[in-house]
């Protein structure tokens, strides 16, 4: 599962809430996930952010939410 947020001034705004969603259904489903980018816009606790397009890639890098699919030898993917 890969998951990012749009970069427009544009861009419909991302909640992190909605990523912490999709990750945690990620895990439960043993199924690998990644944070690509934060968005343009984006709502953190209620409160939007907007935020510069050159960082929205290092920033979700940042966060360390990616999750690696457990294989049955214990090994991830």
């Amino acid at each position: 599962m890969v998951v990012g947020g749009e970069s427009d001034y544009k861009a419909r705004p991302l909640n992190y809430s909605w990523v912490l969603n999709i990750r945690d259904q990620s895990i439960r489903k043993n199924t690998s996930f990644e944070f690509r980018q934060y968005g343009t816009n984006f709502i953190k606790d209620g409160k939007m952010y907007k935020l510069q397009t050159k960082i929205l890639a290092s920033q979700a890098r940042k966060a360390y939410i990616n999750y690696y699919k457990k294989m049955k030898s214990g090994k991830t993917l």
